[in-house]
């Protein structure tokens, strides 16, 4: 569907919608990582990638760079470790070269090699962070074009008249999804996350369940997301285990999200852990029958 006001709109370019999202479809199925990889890696944990990513969202945010590199980091990270075992010790470097490549690719302003190794307390020289980028590269076969949740997210906003709200605090659990879950969210294709962050909104805000409208753009029915609307707003229940994140959407320029989030929890004491009823709107039935045919 196109919007009649996104097509008055040139900076949409909604003449090439339907090419543009099939296309990133294919790209998120074919750049995923192995949500198993950790099996194939000898020297690591679940935890050890944890403490590394909320790490790299710290630097993140010092150098305030766009959410887009963070999640395009997050991949390349994902991804080199699906093919490469690595030694514990490397892990740092292989952290700030994801993040170096990515802001290469989705930065204006990009950061300085001499600030890289900075961030690393001096621990890998400029020479071993360039190297460690080429070996990368190689092994991702050069590809680095990841299409992750926020061009989903805009598109699914559509649905909520581009709410300022629910979109915010979407942003929010793609966040947290980073950083918390240990490898709960890895493999899981960034179009679900969005869509399962903006249901996790609407719910919160009490905006309703997910509609015909979010169906046709996201592509995703109420039970398909039932399970991630559910894990992201597990990951969300304890500020420590996200802090880096919490920090940041816990001011007035994210709305205090993170601080509604909290509230949230604080009233739903005794919450059984399934927002399953809150999905469903009218006129899913039909909707679900024709999506599990």
């Amino acid at each position: 569907d196109i919007d009649p006001d996104e097509e008055r709109d040139i900076r949409m370019v909604t003449e090439y919608t339907t090419e543009i999202f099939p296309y990133l479809t294919k790209l998120e199925l074919d750049l995923s990582p192995n949500p198993d990889y950790m099996e194939h890696q000898p020297h690591l944990t679940w935890t050890h990638r944890s403490i590394l990513l909320a790490w790299l969202h710290a630097v993140h945010s010092r150098l305030q760079l766009r959410p887009e590199t963070l999640f395009l980091t997050t991949n390349l990270l994902d991804r080199f470790l699906t093919l490469v075992p690595i030694a514990l010790s490397k892990l740092q470097l292989v952290g700030i070269t994801a993040l170096f490549l990515a802001a290469k690719y989705e930065e204006v302003a990009i950061p300085t090699i001499a600030e890289m190794v900075y961030m690393v307390d001096y621990g890998y020289t400029a020479e071993q962070i360039m190297a460690a980028e080429t070996f990368m590269l190689e092994k991702l076969g050069w590809a680095v074009g990841w299409p992750g949740p926020l061009s989903w997210l805009r598109r699914i906003s559509r649905a909520d008249g581009f709410d300022v709200d629910v979109r915010t605090l979407g942003k929010y659990f793609l966040e947290v999804a980073v950083v918390a879950g240990g490898g709960k969210f890895v493999g899981v294709l960034p179009s679900a996350l969005a869509a399962a962050a903006t249901a996790l909104g609407r719910i919160l805000l009490e905006k309703g369940g997910w509609t015909l409208h979010h169906v046709a753009l996201s592509g995703y029915t109420p039970s398909q997301l039932r399970p991630l609307v559910n894990a992201l707003l597990e990951a969300t229940e304890d500020p420590e285990s996200h802090r880096s994140v919490y920090d940041k959407y816990h001011g007035k320029m994210y709305y205090d999200a993170a601080g509604f989030v909290q509230k949230w929890w604080r009233k739903n004491r005794g919450f059984g852990g399934d927002l399953g009823e809150f999905l469903e709107d009218e006129g899913m039935t039909d909707v679900e029958e024709e999506f599990s045919e």
